[in-house]
């Protein structure tokens, strides 16, 4: 998106965004899940993409800044990743990626050992040196969309989990929805602490 100053200085203040087509990236292999995300504060904002089947997350740097499409800058791989949402997880001021993979092939025959949420921690100004580290935050069969938030609480930041079914062909159980909360040590702890909120209501997230 562009917008000139002459845009910005008329119509009493507001103005009227102009629009323009940027190529991203050419002959991708899928695609599934595409977000805006800030890497640092000092970058543009850029965007996170990456598909079901070939499993890589990658940056693409804002393609405003460039004349050409940008290099990908990979992120992590992962086996079937579906849902992700972004908060500050360390606390230093930038965002890290929470994201849930190894869905399974449907959503009738999911994978029972998978599920598995992690958070990818913002290497920042390292960003095209290495992958991002990963740390396990927990699983549930299914796992499809998550979010991060403050939901009973201000102190600690909280996941909402989402799974689309209770377990492998069985659409007709019910889907326990899940509460992780941030533990103290969020670097070195093995699994957050969780706590299903309901079990009874949802079918088929």
């Amino acid at each position: 998106m562009a917008t000139s100053d002459y845009q910005l200085s008329n119509d009493n203040g507001s103005y009227s965004p102009f629009f323009e087509k940027k190529l991203i990236e050419e002959k991708r292999k899928d695609g599934y899940w595409i977000e805006a995300f800030k890497v640092d504060s000092q970058s543009p904002i850029g965007l996170i993409g990456y598909g079901l089947s070939c499993g890589e997350v990658n940056f693409y740097p804002n393609p405003c800044t460039t004349t050409e499409p940008g290099k990908a800058i990979r992120i992590q791989d992962l086996p079937g990743p579906v849902a992700m949402d972004q908060a500050d997880i360390t606390g230093n001021g930038i965002n890290d990626i929470i994201i849930c993979y190894q869905y399974g092939n449907t959503m009738v025959d999911c994978d029972p050992t998978g599920g598995k949420i992690i958070w990818l921690q913002n290497p920042g100004q390292k960003l095209e040196q290495e992958q991002w580290i990963s740390h396990y935050i927990g699983r549930s069969t299914a796992m499809h969309r998550l979010k991060v938030g403050h939901f009973t609480q201000n102190k600690r930041l909280e996941i909402i989990g989402l799974p689309i079914v209770n377990e492998p062909y069985n659409l007709l159980a019910p889907v326990p929805v899940i509460l992780f909360q941030q533990p103290n040590d969020v670097l070195n702890t093995k699994e957050w602490p969780c706590e299903i909120i309901d079990k009874e209501f949802f079918h088929l997230i």
